[in-house]
């Protein structure tokens, strides 16, 4: 039965895909953006709850302005899953994505840190226009259907391949590294084997992966985001990220990771909070699961 329900599920998805399909990009992911925010604020009422808290608690937003950013929140993150689903139409349109020349590579892969913010799928198409490999570390949908659907079209901007979280290691990772391919890693949801450092000023756990990596590798680090325009068009920035290294290696992962989470509290402050998916629940600490 439960193999049956998903398959539904799939097919309600493809119907819907088709669907949005017959539109330009912007339009379809307007019309998934809008019925995204409809059904996560009428129907998902504890989620809505949760983020609305959040606002109110990280960013100082009243009630009716935590509710108007909730709602954006959902907004864009439908105008997210269009857009992913349209993949091949927003790579040919790639004259409507302004990025600059990604950074070069010296006989190994970069890595590569983004947040859920904005459109955090689309932050690879720099380096794989660019004519370099780039690898992905992706959290797994547990609709196996739904899942493919969406690796198939994350896997044309990351032909270095797309490794689901809790089937990778670090050591993996290395390895691509070493073999000359670039490292796209989302490391602002919540990982209690991480450290606990500030997260736009309040103590959360954080990913130390790309300090690791870095060390591991010598690679360098560098943060990429997505700003979202008009009409399903982006402008890509690319940074790199200062790793100045010492010798008490803990005290190296702790600054690296450290300025990764300033960089993230920039992105979030600087621009329209609801740009930045606040399901993750950063702040929740270990004991209080």
């Amino acid at each position: 039965m439960k193999k049956l329900r998903q398959f539904i599920e799939y097919l309600f998805l493809l119907l819907f895909y088709l669907f949005i399909s017959l539109f330009p990009v912007h339009v379809g992911s307007k019309i998934t953006g809008y019925l995204s925010m409809f059904i996560f604020m009428s129907m998902s009422l504890n989620r809505k709850k949760r983020v609305k808290n959040q606002l109110c608690k990280y960013m100082n937003l009243n009630e009716e302005e935590s509710h108007q950013h909730a709602k954006l929140i959902y907004y864009h993150f439908g105008q997210n899953m269009a857009e992913l689903a349209m993949m091949k139409s927003m790579l040919k349109r790639k004259y409507h994505l302004n990025y600059p020349k990604p950074p070069n590579q010296d006989n190994k892969g970069n890595i590569y840190v983004t947040a859920h913010f904005s459109n955090w799928e689309i932050v690879g198409i720099p380096i794989s226009q660019s004519g370099q490999k780039l690898a992905c570390v992706y959290r797994h949908i547990s609709n196996p259907f739904i899942d493919r659907f969406v690796l198939k079209r994350r896997s044309l901007i990351y032909e270095g391949g797309c490794y689901e979280k809790f089937n990778v290691t670090a050591m993996d990772l290395v390895k691509l590294i070493n073999n000359n391919i670039n490292v796209a890693l989302l490391c602002d949801m919540r990982w209690f084997g991480g450290i606990n450092i500030e997260f736009l000023g309040h103590k959360a756990n954080s990913m130390t992966i790309p300090a690791v990596l870095a060390l591991r590798t010598g690679a360098d680090i560098y943060s990429i985001k997505a700003d979202r325009m008009t009409n399903s068009n982006y402008s890509i920035t690319i940074d790199k990220v200062d790793i100045r290294k010492n010798k008490d290696k803990d005290n190296t992962i702790l600054n690296i990771t450290t300025k990764i989470n300033n960089i993230y509290s920039s992105w979030i402050s600087s621009n329209p909070s609801e740009w930045w998916l606040w399901n993750h629940e950063k702040w929740k600490q270990k004991d209080e699961e």
